[in-house]
């Protein structure tokens, strides 16, 4: 049965990490909600370590760091973990001998055909191509890197979430001959994450409002954008890979220990450090 902390059974054939984990959780008097908060990642990473869903971590190399903090959180001795672990999790290797390999079909009456009509398709594009190639009209670029001379309106970017506020519209019935003053477009900081690992991330605005909460998994990349300056928490920020504005920049001096992190980022795209906010 469930402990009445929040922890989960343990399933049939584990090796007994996720049962130790959650009995000196137990120990230590604290919910699944706030170990986690304590290690700055989502609950659902603890609770993949506490039912032994290792799988869901990614590789065992962040599986191993996770259950180190844990671990260290609640005073249990690692090296027994890591040894129970090697013994519960095998890493097969793909048997390449078995590929089905990709037998090239036989041309045909119909193949032959299908040729013809692809040839005399690409014919027809290039001389479409030709025929309209003075009608091309050259469309001006607006750089991205300096979104302070841009008009407020919203920006739509392929796995961006954005938070920056919509313009008002202006007011009409102006006399002749006066111009209502246009309000300064507040500026905006643009970050790119790319995960090797799993991790849990919070990204506020400078207003305070939450962009995104919560975990992405190993392999994603991911974009925010919204009001400078921006406040990023990482929980498992080791090989994370940082572009500010479409520059690279590095967070390596920022990460601690035990491999979280906080900064924010300013209107001019530089990193400062910064201590950890209420709720993130």
């Amino acid at each position: 049965m469930p402990d009445e902390l929040g922890g989960e059974p343990r399933r049939e054939g584990g090796c007994g990490v996720g049962a130790q984990l959650r009995a000196a959780r137990a120990r230590a008097g604290l919910t699944i909600g706030q170990a986690a908060q304590k290690l700055h990642v989502g609950d659902e990473v603890l609770e993949a370590l506490e039912t032994e869903r290792f799988e869901a971590l990614g590789a065992l190399i962040y599986v191993k760091s996770y259950l180190r903090r844990y671990a260290d959180l609640l005073g249990e001795p690692v090296a027994p973990l890591h040894e129970r672990l090697a013994s519960r999790i095998v890493m097969p290797q793909p048997d390449l001998t078995r590929v089905p390999r990709a037998v090239a079909p036989k041309a045909g009456i119909v193949g032959r055909v299908l040729t013809g009509l692809g040839v005399l398709g690409v014919m027809g594009l290039a001389w479409w191509g030709w025929s309209h190639r003075h009608q091309v009209v050259a469309v001006p670029v607006i750089s991205r890197l300096v979104p302070a001379r841009l008009p407020a309106m919203p920006v739509a970017r392929e796995g961006a979430v954005s938070a920056r506020p919509t313009a008002e519209p202006a007011a009409h019935g102006a006399k002749a001959g006066t111009h209502a003053a246009a309000p300064a477009a507040a500026a905006t900081a643009w970050i790119t994450l790319r995960f090797p690992a799993a991790s849990w991330v919070a990204v506020t605005d400078a207003a305070g409002h939450s962009i995104y909460r919560g975990m992405v998994a190993a392999g994603v990349t991911r974009s925010f954008e919204g009001r400078a300056p921006l406040h990023v928490v990482l929980g498992y920020a080791s090989g994370v890979a940082v572009r500010i504005d479409g520059r690279a920049a590095s967070i390596g001096s920022y990460v601690g220990r035990d491999h979280a992190v906080s900064f924010d980022i300013t209107a001019g795209g530089r990193v400062l450090p910064a201590p950890l906010r209420a709720g993130g």
